[in-house]
């Protein structure tokens, strides 16, 4: 296959510019500032437990409580722990959803089905995973050994 001057230019131009992107931009590009659960630690989630949290489904809004903010292994540095909701009629898929809270507003978790308590009421999992962005040291610039 024969690639033309005009794609090499193009491609060559692209990765160029790839590359003068620093990755502390990139990094907090990524970030988003305006969702207020980068702002939430576990401490915030702990003092609502059995608090209720509204889930934005495509059928409805879905009711749920906070049951239990439990620890999970994390990085140095980071933090990790899962949230478990119950409520509901009807198990929803696995899936983002906005959540809605009365003190901490609105925010999106990502949903997962953890089956049901013990009278049948749909039960739900979402982990938060934080890692701490460490920009990376520079490396020492080799000083010429004088002659002597």
């Amino acid at each position: 296959m024969t690639t033309s001057r005009r794609q090499f230019l193009q491609t060559g131009t692209i990765a160029a510019v790839a590359a003068a992107v620093p990755i502390k931009a990139v990094a907090s590009w990524l970030q988003q500032p305006d969702d207020p659960l980068q702002y939430y630690s576990k401490a915030t989630f702990v003092s609502y437990v059995n608090s209720i949290f509204q889930i934005q489904a495509a059928s409805g809004t879905v009711n749920t409580t906070l049951v239990s903010v439990s620890d999970l292994p994390a990085p140095a540095g980071g933090e990790c722990f899962s949230l478990r909701f119950n409520g509901g009629s009807s198990q929803l898929k696995q899936d983002t959803y906005v959540v809605v809270h009365a003190a901490l507003g609105t925010f999106q978790l990502f949903l997962v089905p953890a089956g049901a308590d013990r009278r049948g009421t749909p039960e739900y999992l979402a982990t938060i995973n934080r890692l701490t962005y460490v920009a990376p040291s520079p490396t020492p610039t080799p000083t010429p050994k004088k002659k002597k």
